[in-house]
């Protein structure tokens, strides 16, 4: 039936992916000593797609997100590992426990219209996260009253600091299929500043900028083409996985803010 990641580094085997062990079956007969052990690796390289652990059906958002508690793998490399267990097993639904990080518009069944449009988080929309927004990572991301561009209220990244090695959270807006395309507005404070932290964003898992170092609300816009879209801002404590940061200047405050959002059609 094929491999599906054939770059796989498959337990056990010295280091050698799952490509690199189908080239080896090929010297062996049939029914050898040999050939039975490299066969026990086909529920690692060639998982029955019928019966595998279904994880992020709909696709991941963002493929280089570390997923919390998971030893520093990216929800692509959890795909993987889910590609590898059995639909149903206490492994699968562990790791199922991953996609309200990396897909969390799987989990919020049909898609809500975005509106307000602007979306400012004044009441009755002070509730975060409500959809069409969500939260996860890292940490999760909150209601604020200390900032905000327009009004009393914003949304603000969580306090990461001091967390161990790299840490990330994502505040991930869901647009609807029925958007006919345009661009995305948003107003941020990023008083960030790297290696501390950074603020980026990502349309359907793709990294569109980063910004730092912005004491002041700023208004950022994003083309769209028409369709479905997942927005993800992440907030990224120690991006680079450092052992130890430098001192922290005055003028970084460990967070950024989110406010009015808006959707402008073509």
């Amino acid at each position: 039936g094929g491999i599906p990641n054939p770059e796989l580094v498959v337990p056990g085997a010295g280091g050698q992916t799952c490509a690199e062990v189908k080239e080896s079956a090929a010297a062996y007969t049939i029914g050898s000593e040999l050939c039975n052990i490299i066969q026990d690796e086909q529920s690692s390289c060639c998982p029955e797609s019928t019966d595998a652990c279904t994880f992020c059906s709909g696709g991941i958002s963002n493929p280089e997100l570390v997923v919390p508690e998971t030893g520093g793998q990216t929800c692509a490399e959890v795909g993987v590992v889910a590609a590898g267990n059995t639909e149903g097993s206490s492994t699968c639904s562990t790791i199922q426990e991953s996609e309200s990080t990396c897909c969390p518009q799987s989990q919020g069944g049909a898609c809500t219209p975005f509106d307000p449009n602007p979306y400012t988080f004044e009441p009755p929309n002070n509730v975060f996260p409500e959809a069409p927004w969500s939260t996860g990572g890292d940490g999760e991301w909150a209601i604020d009253d200390t900032n905000a561009q327009e009004g009393t209220y914003s949304i603000k990244s969580p306090n990461l600091e001091g967390s161990e090695g790299a840490a990330f959270s994502n505040a991930t807006l869901a647009i609807c299929d029925d958007f006919g395309g345009g661009v995305l507005n948003f107003n941020t404070l990023a008083p960030v500043i790297p290696p501390h932290d950074v603020l980026v964003w990502f349309v359907d898992g793709v990294e569109i900028s980063r910004l730092a170092g912005s004491p002041e609300w700023r208004v950022i816009s994003i083309p769209l083409t028409p369709g479905a879209h997942q927005i993800d801002f992440q907030y990224q404590y120690n991006p680079f996985d450092l052992p130890e940061l430098p001192d922290s200047s005055t003028s970084r405050q460990g967070a950024v803010w989110i406010d009015a959002v808006e959707l402008v059609g073509m």
